[in-house]
């Protein structure tokens, strides 16, 4: 999910929409970086083994919404198969898309797919949420962490604006579409448990629109007795923060610009464009765990997997594989990038002084990789709240 600025709202409704081909070039898939990671890391064309399969299930995550609120869906029977797949001139490759089609034309960042929302209630297939594993190292105290990594995408057919929005916002995005369909698909919604070298889980990873939040078992977040997290997904926007009864605001930004991120930890004031994400959970939903391997269009097709709109970030999005920038594609650096506290005082000046580098996300990343790993050890030991800074 992306907002916007007034601007971008006022040159919206005066232009004309873009020809596929020109939509091409801002699509996120064709950002610098991409191609060399993905050359350096081919994905996979295996499904996970048995063994990550029974390990994905045992800890797979638990989905709460509120009454009324859009649910999830499977991505190929319930989305792909309900639309057209065009090329970068416009002309129509299919009208009946399966995923095999999709696979065949995952490279193409100028093909795209339009969903085709059906009218009323049909009886569909059950919602899929797809489970990935992968594994990374780091070093700490002159020891070598093994970590893996068990990630789990949910799917929903669009995505609207955060539910917090101000009447006056409202009435600004307004002008440049509709607010509880900003964009067609939303599956970068994702779940990462974390588990360590005895495969026992000591941190989730939350994708938040355009960054990630990282939460440490027994500090920001608790696990019931079978390992199996609680979510809550906020309405309109889909974003998913840790469980909590009733309503509850959640401050939310686009990006993690340097502005975003002082607002974000709690040091700096609110962007004008800015609303918090509104969770109440009250019904879990149902679905079931789902395997693709990592080399699926799911994960990495570059066109658009949703309809182009005139306002950028109003297109559908690539593969489900670009959910943050090439620099932080590795997962360990996603986890401490995306690991802070409110207000806190180490992680504020860790921040700021990262600021003086240009890849600040790397340099806050590595900045807080002694404290992440102190607080996870202390967490796990002691089973209790931990205050390195």
């Amino acid at each position: 999910m992306r907002t916007g600025s007034f601007l971008a709202v006022v040159w919206a409704v005066s232009v004309l929409a873009l020809s596929a081909a020109e939509a091409a070039s801002r699509n996120f898939s064709q950002y610098p970086g991409f191609d060399e990671w993905y050359a350096a890391n081919p994905p996979s064309d295996a499904l996970p083994s048995a063994e990550e399969q029974a390990l994905l299930a045992r800890y797979r995550p638990r989905f709460f919404l509120e009454t009324g609120q859009t649910g999830l869906i499977d991505f190929y029977s319930d989305y792909i198969a309900r639309g057209t797949l065009r090329n970068e001139d416009g002309k129509v490759i299919s009208n009946a898309v399966t995923a095999e089609l999709l696979n065949a034309h995952k490279d193409d960042p100028g093909v795209i797919f339009t969903h085709e929302p059906t009218v009323g209630q049909t009886a569909g297939p059950p919602p899929k949420v797809y489970g990935r594993i992968s594994q990374g190292s780091l070093d700490w105290l002159g020891t070598t962490q093994t970590i893996t990594f068990l990630s789990y995408n949910a799917v929903f057919a669009h995505s609207g604006l955060t539910s917090g929005l101000l009447g006056w916002q409202k009435i600004a995005l307004g002008l440049a579409g509709d607010l509880d369909d900003w964009h067609q698909l939303d599956h970068y919604t994702a779940v990462t448990v974390i588990l360590d070298g005895e495969k026992r889980p000591f941190a989730v990873m939350l994708q938040q629109h355009n960054y990630l939040r990282t939460y440490i078992v027994g500090e920001q977040i608790d696990l019931p007795e079978d390992g199996r997290p609680l979510i809550a997904v906020a309405k309109g926007s889909n974003e998913l923060f840790p469980y909590k009864k009733g309503r509850t605001s959640h401050r939310a930004v686009p990006f993690l610009t340097p502005t975003n991120f002082r607002y974000m930890i709690g040091v700096g004031r609110r962007p004008l464009f800015t609303a918090d994400d509104i969770t109440n959970p009250e019904l879990e939903a149902d679905y079931e765990l789902a395997f693709l391997a990592p080399s699926d269009a799911f994960y990495t097709f570059k066109g658009f997997l949703g309809e182009v709109r005139m306002l950028p970030g109003r297109d559908g999005p690539p593969g489900a594989d670009y959910n943050t920038l090439p620099e932080l594609k590795p997962m360990p650096l996603q986890m401490l990038f995306g690991y802070w506290r409110y207000q806190n005082p180490g992680d504020v000046a860790r921040m700021e002084a990262a600021f003086a580098d240009d890849t600040y996300w790397l340099a806050f990343a590595k900045g807080q990789l002694e404290v992440f790993f102190s607080n996870a050890a202390c967490a796990k030991a002691w089973g209790k709240e931990c205050a390195f800074d």
